[in-house]
């Protein structure tokens, strides 16, 4: 059995293949980082390849299923550029707890300055009833 060199035309079909590949791979971390929904149609679309391309690459399509799974679980997702950091999360965490915990120290100090208030005034109210009666 005689084994043949490629011909001209297998490897120009072998290079499209690969051109095709990546531009999948491109188009798919594209709609994730943008946050765009994935399904086969959008990276088909995104990515000029057709729907078939997609489905005959088993891991093209385990890949678009995971990542539609993860989209669809989630609410809509922030371009990753928009998306906070962890430490950046942290932060705003952290105002937020020292924040609550002044205002907690400020509502106690005002239920007792108005629990002196209303002490003060029932006592207001109880001199002018002696005063008048």
């Amino acid at each position: 059995m005689s084994t043949k060199p490629p011909t001209a035309l297998a490897e120009a079909a072998a290079g499209r293949t690969l051109a095709a590949e990546d531009r999948v791979r491109h188009a798919l971390r594209s709609l994730d980082r943008d946050g765009h929904p994935i399904s086969f149609a959008a990276v088909a679309q995104q990515a000029r390849v057709s729907r078939a391309f997609l489905y005959n690459h088993s891991d093209f399509r385990a890949e678009i299923e995971e990542l539609r799974g993860r989209h669809a679980a989630a609410p809509t997702r922030l371009p990753a550029a928009e998306r906070s950091s962890d430490g950046s999360v942290r932060n705003r965490l952290r105002a937020a707890l020292d924040d609550n915990q002044r205002l907690r120290r400020e509502l106690t100090e005002l239920r007792e300055e108005l629990a002196i208030a209303h002490g003060r005034a029932r006592e207001l109210e109880l001199e002018r009833r002696v005063r008048s009666g």
